[in-house]
């Protein structure tokens, strides 16, 4: 893409997990011009398609060490471009971005999304060692995540939420159905309370035997298939793993994540399957939980229930599927909210950060 605009130099760790929606989303719409460097090699390129994302990993699968020859790398790799910014999406690679901007004298913008800022600067507390002293502004989606990067050293000034993007036009909303159908959509990782959900299935089954659970997701704790109990497991289509996100929305009438705080302390910065579900006409039934009442209005467009609370969240999952009234309210109401977190909103919201940080006019 050609801009006049001052070209902003995007940095990840990968290109791109699929998770990474809200990362793909701002950075393609953005009206400022781009350069994007993944340390790792370029994956799922078919489902966040880019061109000219430039990698790092040699065909050995070597890699520069992390900070000051990394950032000599990358300076070789652009030729004679000079981005007048470094955007870095994910804490991970704070070592390779300061010393990038260093290496260009250039500003600084670092985003934060979940376990960069939850649980790593705990876990790898030399990671941010005097980080903050060298990041202009902090991105975060939500207030929790702000709380959480003042704790871990940013200054009130630095900091700017805005949310990740989603494609409302995409997630386009459906009549809901009649059939008693549940999904979820997400990694099975601790912090998704898939086990609470299960355990909360039980009940549900009990009250409403014919009632569905289509858990779609990877990772070490996936549950099993068990046709008896109405719960079938999915892993992503490697196709059309956002198709089959949607597909799955379209198929259910009511969707859930019981999220909950795992023993590292990481927890949801945001989670974009509700908003997602929401955008779809799809009542939510979540949990109270870090940043999701930022983004699920409970008693507007879902019910959000105490995180860790099995009964809760099988008696709020047999409400909404007993009451279609209310159900469709709640669908109704998801839908409109869920644009204020289109794409184009979150790349307005960058583009008019970006010109803030290096004063260039803001993009019409």
């Amino acid at each position: 893409m050609t801009s006049s605009k001052p070209t902003v130099l995007h940095y990840v760790t990968q290109w791109l997990w699929l998770s990474d929606t809200f990362v793909h989303g701002p950075v393609t719409a953005t009206e400022h011009g781009k350069a994007i460097v993944s340390r790792g090699e370029i994956i799922n390129q078919h489902v966040y398609p880019y061109p000219g994302v430039i990698s790092l990993t040699e065909p050995d699968g070597s890699l520069p060490d992390e900070g000051a020859p990394t950032a000599d790398v990358v300076v070789a790799k652009l030729g004679g471009a000079r981005p007048s910014l470094v955007h870095l999406h994910h804490g991970y690679g704070l070592p390779d971005a300061r010393a990038i901007a260093r290496r260009l004298s250039v500003p600084l913008i670092t985003s934060f999304w979940g376990y960069d800022i939850t649980a790593l600067p705990k876990s790898d507390p030399a990671r941010f060692a005097g980080a903050f002293e060298d990041i202009d502004r902090v991105v975060v989606p939500s207030r929790y995540l702000a709380r959480l990067a003042r704790e871990a050293g940013a200054s009130e000034e630095q900091i700017r939420i805005i949310p990740g993007g989603l494609d409302c036009v995409f997630f386009e909303p459906t009549p809901l159905p009649s059939a008693p159908r549940v999904a979820f959509v997400g990694r099975f990782v601790e912090k998704k309370g898939i086990d609470v959900l299960l355990r909360a299935w039980e009940s549900v089954r009990a009250g409403i035997p014919d009632a569905e659970l289509t858990l779609l997701g990877y990772g070490e704790r996936a549950p099993e298939t068990d046709a008896g109990a109405g719960i079938r497991v999915l892993t992503p289509d490697p196709a059309e793993p956002r198709k089959q996100v949607r597909d799955l929305l379209r198929w259910s009438r009511l969707y859930v994540s019981p999220s909950r705080t795992a023993a590292s302390g990481d927890g949801e910065g945001q989670h974009m399957g509700n908003l997602e579900a929401q955008a779809s006409g799809r009542p939510v039934v979540t949990t109270a939980h870090t940043a999701i009442p930022e983004f699920v209005l409970d008693g507007e467009t879902g019910l959000v229930v105490p995180e860790n609370d099995v009964d809760a969240v099988a008696e709020a999952i047999v409400a909404l599927l007993r009451d279609d009234e209310r159900s469709a309210a709640l669908a109704k109401n998801g839908t409109a909210w869920a644009q204020n977190f289109d794409v184009s909103v979150a790349a307005r919201r960058h583009d008019e950060l970006y010109a803030e940080v290096i004063g260039a006019d803001v993009v019409n």
